[in-house]
């Protein structure tokens, strides 16, 4: 096999052209409305950074990209991590989608909220305290994840929504927060 020919057989160069596409479609269906920016390292997971123009409210992505089906008709997406650190949040997403090499772009794309990803994906324990969620798509239709596709066009309004959702459930938490603080020092001053 030559360099080249390990070269395009390489996850990472796929995986780098589908989280540019994800960024592109996102960008152009949104309608200026997102900015993107690619942290310099990955280490946390998150691939990109969607930002609403105009702001400080952004969610984190992670872009999992499949090149064909399985021999059983399926689309696939792994997810490791150690069981101690399984990053859940509204601002967190992973973007599952297949690329279609020879037309140069994704022909599936599923959003999933991490917290609801963590739910239902098929979860196997692996040596060394680590967790592996599988994303397993039926071409045919599946219920567990049909409600997350989106097309090309619906993806930067999808992500949209989801970073205003998780902007409200942020103001909603803080102010929980500030409410159990004050109903905690006015216990204490009574008792």
């Amino acid at each position: 096999m030559t360099p080249s020919q390990r070269l395009h057989k390489n996850d990472k160069l796929w995986g780098a052209v589908a989280e540019a596409l994800v960024a592109a479609y996102a960008l152009l269906s949104a309608g200026g409305k997102l900015s993107s920016y690619r942290p310099f390292t990955d280490v946390d997971g998150k691939d990109i950074i969607i930002d609403l123009a105009g702001g400080f409210k952004d969610i984190y992505v992670q872009v999992k990209c499949a090149l064909g089906t399985d021999r059983n008709g399926r689309i696939g997406g792994l997810v490791r991590l150690h069981r101690d650190h399984v990053p859940s949040s509204p601002k967190f997403v992973y973007i599952f989608c297949l690329l279609d090499r020879q037309r140069m772009e994704l022909t599936r794309i599923w959003v999933v909220p991490s917290v609801i990803f963590y739910k239902r994906a098929y979860r196997t324990l692996l040596p060394k305290g680590m967790i592996q969620f599988n994303f397993d798509y039926r071409t045919r239709g599946d219920d567990r994840w049909d409600e997350f596709e989106v097309t090309r066009q619906q993806l930067g309004p999808r992500l949209v929504m989801l970073i205003k959702k998780a902007a409200r459930s942020k103001k909603r938490n803080a102010a929980a927060r500030q409410r159990e603080h004050v109903a905690g020092r006015w216990l204490r001053l009574v008792a």
